[in-house]
């Protein structure tokens, strides 16, 4: 597997260090690519709404760890606390935002989701009014 050098710095030299180890488990290795997949998703600056998707996923699977978040980083070789933590110092020194159009699409993602649960024909036109004041 192989990772481009500004991902590495970006993730710094304990995770990279072992990522670049070519001497691991081909098993602890399938998990670092979900994590580095995951970091690759969160510092993707795409508007597309495929790609803004991906992004709040990963950024909401690092801030929000839950068991299977830790499972995957024990079974990578990574103390989860580790890993939330790089994320984080991502997020608080601006090398993880998102754009405009990005939150956009994370509020239409938030009431489409609302549109599809809603029972009430009235709740629904009211989301769906909310939908079409989005500006992208």
């Amino acid at each position: 597997m192989s990772f481009s050098p500004s991902l590495l710095r970006i993730l710094g030299t304990n995770i990279s260090h072992a990522l670049i180890d070519t001497t691991r488990p081909s098993e602890q290795r399938l998990f670092q690519a979900i994590i580095v997949q995951a970091f690759e998703d969160a510092l993707n600056p795409s508007p597309t709404k495929t790609e803004t998707y991906y992004k709040i996923d990963a950024h909401n699977w690092f801030t929000y760890p839950d068991s299977l978040f830790e499972k995957i980083c024990w079974l990578a070789g990574f103390d989860p606390d580790i890993i939330t933590d790089r994320y984080k110092r991502l997020l608080d020194n601006g090398q993880v935002t998102f754009s405009s159009t990005q939150k956009t699409w994370v509020q239409y993602r938030k009431l489409y989701r609302a549109y599809r649960g809603s029972s009430s024909s009235n709740e629904r036109r009211d989301i769906m009014a909310k939908i079409r004041k989005l500006k992208f």
